[in-house]
């Protein structure tokens, strides 16, 4: 490999490893139980954008969702469906 791809191999390294960090940190969760939740699919993903247009990542673990922005985290309650 070359030192381009090096180095955006080792960018987005970080980028996962931030994003099992907010998703741990949001949930409460060691980041292995968070990387394991997501494994299994208990903890759900998508990507979205705020009104604002600001992208995130909205993370749902059984009835409490957050809002994974670039350095910061917003948590909010999901509805009873």
């Amino acid at each position: 490999m070359n030192d381009t791809n090096d180095q955006a191999n080792r960018e987005m390294f970080e980028e996962i490893a931030a994003l099992m960090g907010g998703i741990a940190k949001a949930f409460t969760l060691g980041e292995d139980q968070a990387i394991a939740a997501v494994e299994s699919g208990e903890i759900q993903m998508s990507f979205e954008t705020d009104s604002n247009g600001n992208p995130f990542v909205l993370a749902t673990y059984g009835d409490k969702s957050a809002r994974l922005y670039s350095g910061a985290i917003k948590q909010e309650k999901v509805a009873n469906h």
